[in-house]
């Protein structure tokens, strides 16, 4: 009876485990959609703020252009020159479109013109622990504490250059207890740079490594799982 009593005692615990990670998985899995969809809304915010700037472009343009027809019909009118009379020599005002750079669709999502004056710099890490996650897995910071330029994509760990400079890119590995993973630096679709490190059992140890590169506007650049010694 005693042992019974253990075993049912045991169960009822491990139940109580599976419930806690199952709802917290849940949890995790509910925020990062939330992250999502506010990058969605923003995204949304800057293309309604772009194409009210068109529209707005568009309406002085069609303006300018009514003001060079009259000023044309006005010195055809006051002209006196007869049949010798050339509208070749008449030059109109010529009127200038700027033009804007069009919005990214690159990866399935929407990148806004990155054109950027300022520092460009930033900083995020991961909260959570990863194991078996195999190669060329892309890695997410769920924690974004500096993105001065914009350039670091939220929901997919991908940073796109705002203007072309020289770059420095530094990434830190934790590992414990006997396990081990290798993690690659790719810009504009190759391997620039890579980091291995290894636990031996019961040992928590870190390492970190630089990669200094020219990175062109508009390149992606983002750290990934290697194929191997992961």
């Amino acid at each position: 009876m005693q042992r019974t009593f253990n075993m049912w005692l045991r169960y009822l615990a491990f139940g109580t485990i599976v419930c806690v990670c199952s709802c917290t998985e849940e949890h995790a899995n509910l925020v990062a959609n939330q992250d999502k969809n506010i990058d969605i809304l923003e995204e949304l915010r800057l293309l309604r703020k772009m194409v009210v700037e068109n529209r707005m472009l568009i309406t002085k343009q069609e303006t300018e252009l009514k003001t060079v027809k009259r000023e044309l019909e006005e010195t055809k009118r006051n002209c006196h020159c007869g049949s010798t009379f050339d509208e070749k020599k008449i030059t109109a005002k010529k009127v200038e479109v700027p033009q804007k750079k069009a919005t990214l669709i690159r990866r399935g999502r929407i990148i806004p013109p990155t054109s950027h004056d300022g520092p460009v710099a930033f900083y995020g890490y991961m909260t959570t622990a990863m194991t078996n996650i195999g190669g060329h897995h892309t890695l997410i910071f769920d924690v974004i504490k500096t993105n001065s330029g914009n350039g670091l994509h939220h929901s997919t760990g991908v940073f796109t250059a705002p203007s072309s400079g020289l770059y420095v890119f530094t990434w830190t590995i934790r590992e414990f207890d006997n396990s081990y993973h290798s993690v690659e630096l790719v810009v504009n679709g190759q391997e620039v740079g890579a980091l291995y490190q290894h636990a031996g059992p019961g040992e928590d140890d870190m390492s970190s490594t630089t990669v200094v590169i020219h990175v062109n506007e508009g390149e992606d650049v983002f750290l990934r799982t290697k194929m191997d010694h992961n």
